[in-house]
C-alpha cells in the first residue's frame, strides 16, 4: 500500500482477506506519522518501553503525548481504552494519551473512562481523522480544541465536526448581508451507530431546515455537550438519550440536560427497541435473525418503522418534528 490516504483505505477491496486487514492498521499508522511530521510534532513509533508496546508519541509545544493507533472492525470497547489508560498511568505525570481510532468507539467504552478518578485519555474518532487528512482543520488545532473541551467539561471525546459547525455559524452571525437564515437545527445522539439510525428516520421527512447530527461519544457525554454548544450560540440543539441503569446518574443527567435548554427527546429504551416497536410485525420476524453489527438493525428498523405510530407513541420526538417543519415524505 503506496500513497495511501485514509478516504482510500475505508473501502475494502473486493476478495480482501486478513492480510490486507493487517496492512490497513499499518498504513493508517503510517499516514498518523505523516500527518504528524507534517506539523512538526516530532512523532515517533513503535516503542516498547520495559516491555510494555505502545504504538508512539509525539509533542506538541512543551507537551508530550503518547498515541495509540487501531482500526479494527468494531468500535474500540472499553477494555482497550482501559489498556491504554494504564501505560499512561505509569509515565511522568501529566502525560495525556491520545487514542486514533478508525472503528470509532463505543458508548459504553466513553462511559467507562467517565468513572475514572483522573482523565488523562484524549479521543479521536473516524470523522475527526478524516476531517484532519482532508485540511478542514490541523492536527495541532484539532487537539487544542478537544484538550480545552476535555479541561472545562471532562469529557474525552469532542467531535471536530461539531467545532467546525461553531465555527461556521459564527462567521454566517458575523455577515449581515445574508438576508435570512435557513432554519438549522443541532441534533446530539450517543454514539456514531446512533448517527447512523437517526439519518435514516430523518430522511424519511421532508424538511426545509439544515440538520447535522452529531454523536456525543457516550451516554454521560451528551449533557455536556449540548451545554457547550447553548454557551457558544447555538440557538436549536436538541438531545436523543435512552436510559441509563444507575438511577443518580439518570437523574443528574436529566438535570443537566433540561438546565441546558436543549429540546430533549428521553427514551424509554434503546434506540433500536424504540424503533423496532412501530415496524410492521412481519418485517419484524423476517429481520430479527439478520447480522446487527454497527446498529445495522437499527438503521433496518428507522427505514421500516411506522412513522404515524412512532409519532403518535413519542410526543417529545413530534414535537421536535414539528419544530423542523418536517412532515413524512409522500405524505
Amino acid at each position: 500500500m503506496t500513497d495511501v490516504t485514509l478516504q482510500r483505505l475505508l473501502e475494502a477491496p473486493a476478495g480482501a482477506d486478513r492480510h490486507w486487514f493487517q496492512q490497513r492498521g499499518r498504513a493508517f499508522e503510517r499516514v498518523l506519522t505523516a500527518i504528524l511530521a507534517r506539523e512538526k510534532m516530532e512523532p515517533r513509533t513503535s516503542m516498547r518501553p520495559s516491555g510494555e508496546e505502545i504504538d508512539g508519541s509525539f509533542e506538541m509545544g512543551d507537551r508530550f503525548f503518547l498515541l495509540e493507533a487501531k482500526w479494527h472492525a468494531n468500535p474500540i470497547p472499553a477494555s482497550a481504552l482501559y489498556a491504554f489508560k494504564g501505560k499512561v498511568d505509569g509515565k511522568l505525570e501529566g502525560t495525556i494519551g491520545t487514542f486514533f481510532s478508525m472503528s470509532d468507539f463505543s458508548a459504553e467504552a466513553v462511559d467507562a473512562l467517565l468513572s475514572g478518578k483522573e482523565l488523562n485519555l484524549i479521543l479521536f474518532g473516524k470523522k475527526d481523522l478524516l476531517l484532519i487528512e482532508d485540511g478542514n482543520i490541523s492536527m495541532r488545532e484539532a487537539l487544542h480544541v478537544k484538550l480545552r473541551y476535555a479541561a472545562e467539561y471532562g469529557q474525552p471525546f469532542f467531535p471536530l465536526e461539531t467545532f467546525l459547525a461553531e465555527r461556521k455559524q459564527s462567521t454566517r452571525g458575523a455577515d449581515t448581508s445574508i438576508p435570512k437564515r435557513q432554519l438549522e437545527w443541532v441534533i446530539l445522539v450517543e454514539s456514531v451507530d446512533d448517527v447512523r439510525t437517526l439519518k435514516e428516520l430523518l430522511g424519511r421527512f421532508e424538511t426545509p431546515a439544515k440538520i447535522s447530527v452529531f454523536p456525543a461519544g457516550g451516554q454521560l457525554s451528551v449533557a455536556p455537550l449540548a451545554e457547550h454548544l447553548r454557551r457558544e450560540g447555538i440557538k436549536n440543539v436538541a438531545a436523543i438519550v435512552t436510559p441509563i441503569s444507575d438511577f443518580e446518574l439518570q437523574r443528574q443527567h436529566m438535570d443537566a440536560l433540561n438546565a441546558s435548554g436543549a429540546e430533549l427527546i428521553a427514551l424509554q429504551e434503546p434506540l433500536e427497541d424504540w424503533l423496532g416497536n412501530y415496524v410492521p410485525t412481519d418485517y419484524y420476524n423476517a429481520t430479527m435473525m439478520l447480522a446487527n453489527r454497527a446498529g445495522k438493525m437499527a438503521r433496518r428498523y428507522a427505514r421500516n418503522t411506522r412513522l404515524d405510530q412512532l409519532l403518535a407513541a413519542t410526543p417529545a420526538f413530534a414535537a421536535l418534528i414539528e419544530k423542523l417543519e418536517a412532515s413524512p415524505l409522500g405524505r
